[in-house]
């Protein structure tokens, strides 16, 4: 069960909204705790999902392809320490990378990213200090805007056929977030998709009033499409693949 709770096409043709996410968990316990939305004492990401204005994309022209957009993505190129929702601070708590996009992924939508020649596949997950929260973000690298674009088609958040969430170790709060409900968030940009995933640290999938996890999960796309964004501006400006930072 899908439910909308925004959704635009922006001028430059890219896709982008947010939608919530249903899933079942294989634990037939979850912890029984207090809703964790906050209160008006109690400073937060703010509730509504549309608050976050959508980002502003660069000419997408040089990122469109491998071919004029050359080097590889690195955790240090896409993924900051902490990052900032309104008043809550998300700190990383795991990262994975893959050349394997399949394993980062489900069903068919996993399929469609191998068919399409998916390069890499780099996916980290964040907790605020608080742990009421547990988001997984990413990004996937295609070798050009068409494969991208073809790939993404084949999700199906409905199904849960997507990118997996990133489980944190055991004490990080972020244990549940490949089995809980959310909010899920992502565009694609050029040759990449860009995606986050927003839960609840204890499991449990948001009621229809819970909605701030829809402005958490755009706030971590845009803020993850950063990485995009620096290489389509170093593109434009002559220096394509100046973004990439190797080990």
């Amino acid at each position: 069960m899908i439910l909308a709770a925004a959704a635009v096409v922006l001028a430059a043709g890219v896709g982008t909204g947010v939608v919530l996410v249903q899933r079942s968990s294989d634990d037939p316990k979850p912890p029984a705790v207090a809703e964790p939305v906050p209160t008006a004492g109690e400073a937060g990401p703010t509730d509504d999902p549309a608050a976050a204005e959508e980002p502003k994309l660069t000419d997408t022209q040089v990122i469109n392809s491998e071919k004029t957009d050359p080097g590889r993505m690195t955790v240090k190129d896409a993924f900051t320490k902490k990052v900032t929702v309104g008043s809550a601070t998300f700190v990383r708590v795991r990262t994975d990378v893959t050349k394997q996009c399949q394993e980062a992924a489900a069903g068919k939508f996993a399929s469609a990213l191998s068919n399409r020649d998916c390069r890499q596949v780099l996916r980290a997950t964040y907790v605020d200090k608080k742990r009421k929260y547990a988001v997984t973000t990413g990004i996937a690298i295609l070798p050009d805007r068409a494969s991208a674009i073809a790939a993404d088609q084949e999700k199906n958040l409905g199904s849960n056929l997507w990118f997996r969430g990133l489980p944190g170790s055991a004490g990080s709060g972020a244990e549940r977030v490949s089995i809980a409900g959310g909010y899920a968030s992502g565009m694609v940009w050029g040759r990449y998709i860009v995606f986050s995933y927003a839960t609840f640290s204890d499991g449990h999938t948001p009621a229809a009033k819970e909605k701030i996890l829809g402005r958490v999960s755009g706030a971590f796309r845009d803020q993850t499409a950063k990485a995009v964004e620096k290489r389509a501006v170093a593109g434009q400006a002559g220096q394509t693949g100046g973004a990439a930072v190797t080990d």
